[in-house]
């Protein structure tokens, strides 16, 4: 069975961090200046002549260390004189990891003609060239909408405070109008009511406009790396917005529709909840 691998980069990773680690990678300037076990890290950076502090942590001290600054954890000798000795530039660290035996270990695993966990080079090369390396997005168009619309209605769904103020403004809202338009029987209160149920729809959506603002940054990164077509995230978020529409169709249009007196039929009844319904959700 191979073993699964995974590439972490982290900034700054505190030393609690960096001991869950199996093995490390140390680039500088593009070069490896160490790739192996966490646990031989120090001993390999020992052997050519720097120590690491007692009160610094790993993490930090191998980030010093390919820097202008790694001159000073140069060993000292017991007088507490510095040893005649110069600070590595770039190409004698990645000299002295390639003559180090981890180096010369990953200098022959590249020289197989099989590469690590038996693949041969003929396989990675198939491997490489699969048709999922070749598309843009790795998820299909199916799970993509499935993704960001599971996304969209956790975030709608965890935001109770939203949603409980909606559902009090629908309910006060619905009996306030209903109550100003009660059993009306002029044709044109009636379009009145219409515009005001629109109205109110409309200025509710309105209020969902500032938040995206803040969102645009979220939606252009993760677009950037290829997560999800733009189409797919618009019509997830708008299948998660339905919730909220459905809301407001059945509350304050069942309070609009009753009390302003339109014509008590079921039929009209539901053809005028699935026209507020499309009105919030075009919103």
């Amino acid at each position: 069975m191979r073993s699964s691998i995974r590439l972490v980069s982290l900034l700054q990773p505190p030393p609690e961090t960096v001991a869950l680690f199996d093995e490390i990678i140390l680039l500088d300037k593009g070069r490896v200046l160490f790739a192996g076990p966490v646990d031989e890290v120090t001993r390999h950076f020992k052997s050519l002549g720097y120590e690491q502090p007692l009160r610094m942590d790993p993490a930090d001290w191998l980030q010093s260390l390919p820097t202008v600054d790694g001159a000073k954890f140069l060993k000292k000798s017991d007088d507490g004189v510095e040893k005649e000795k110069a600070h590595l530039t770039n190409e004698q660290f990645v000299q002295a990891y390639n003559e180090s035996e981890f180096g010369q270990e990953m200098l022959a695993k590249l020289n197989l003609p099989h590469a690590i966990d038996g693949t041969t080079h003929s396989e990675l090369r198939e491997y490489i060239s699969h048709d999922s390396f070749k598309r843009r997005y790795a998820n299909s168009t199916w799970r993509s909408i499935k993704v960001v619309f599971a996304r969209e209605f956790l975030l709608w769904w965890r935001d109770k405070y939203s949603r409980m103020a909606r559902l009090i403004q629908d309910f006060i809202m619905g009996i306030i109008v209903g109550t100003v338009f009660w059993q009306t029987e002029d044709a044109q209160t009636f379009m009145g009511v219409v515009f005001q149920c629109v109205f109110f729809i409309s200025m509710g959506a309105m209020l969902k406009v500032a938040p995206q603002i803040d969102t645009r940054g979220i939606f252009y990164k993760e677009q950037d790396a290829n997560f999800y077509p733009t189409w797919t995230y618009v019509l997830a978020r708008s299948l998660a917005g339905i919730p909220t529409s459905l809301q407001d169709a059945l509350i304050y249009g069942s309070f609009i529709y009753w009390f302003a007196g339109f014509v008590p039929s079921a039929a009209n009844y539901f053809v005028f909840l699935l026209l507020t319904l499309l009105c919030a959700f075009t919103w």
